[in-house]
């Protein structure tokens, strides 16, 4: 599926899914950030955007024939293969109708402040991995815009529905976490092999580690 088709589905779709979480500008493009901007939030609610985005993902990807969707309570099984950074209160997970070995993609929401469905955990595979945290700090220092952590969120996304996502787990943290153009790493160091070899071989399907490799989705 064209990265340009889906995104054009999702925007036709956040015209409706977004009408009552609008965009925001850079707060600091002119400034730093204050000190007390560091402990706090005062428009939490604000980042409800991300869930609007998900959904308008969720109408696109099942418009399309992609995917159907599931709708889990938090206390539904085991959804993650660990405990994701952030508690998730509710979830929604979409299964690929089509496309041999394409993993599942679930979008876990979770609270700032007590406001559900502020922030957002993409994950891939069934139990998930994570793919993205949205966003990843909510204090107002840390915002820089609606712009950006919408771009992460359809960055990860895009990654599992085409195919190019591919997450390594050599254990005890350490992890590489690969989206369309790029990558990023935790904890990984000599004796564990390069970060690009780690990679080929994930999707070579000869890695030595717990890995999680998606494969593109497809219409049915």
């Amino acid at each position: 599926m064209d990265r340009s088709v889906l995104l054009r589905a999702v925007d036709e779709a956040f015209a409706e899914t977004g009408a009552d979480t609008p965009p925001w500008p850079d707060p600091h493009a002119d400034r730093e950030p204050a000190d007390e901007e560091y402990s706090r939030c005062l428009d939490p609610a604000k980042y409800r955007v991300l869930a609007a985005r998900a959904e308008a993902w969720t109408r696109a990807l099942c418009g399309l024939g992609l995917a159907r969707e599931e709708r889990i309570p938090r206390a539904a099984g085991a959804l993650w293969r660990g405990e994701p950074a952030v508690s998730v209160d509710e979830a929604v997970r979409l299964w690929p109708l089509g496309g041999a070995g394409a993993v599942p993609l679930l979008f876990g929401f979770g609270a700032i402040d007590g406001v559900p469905r502020t922030v957002l955990t993409v994950g891939a595979g069934e139990p998930a991995v994570p793919a993205a945290l949205v966003p990843d700090c909510g204090c107002d220092a840390c915002d820089d815009g609606s712009a950006g952590i919408l771009e992460v969120l359809d960055e990860a996304v895009l990654a599992v529905v085409t195919g190019e996502f591919v997450h390594v787990d050599a254990g005890r943290g350490r992890t590489i976490t690969a989206l369309h153009d790029g990558w990023s790493a935790a904890d990984w160091e000599r004796p564990l092999p390069g970060v690009g070899g780690a990679l080929e071989q994930a999707r070579a399907g000869t890695s030595p580690y717990d890995v999680v490799v998606g494969r593109a989705w497809e219409t049915v």
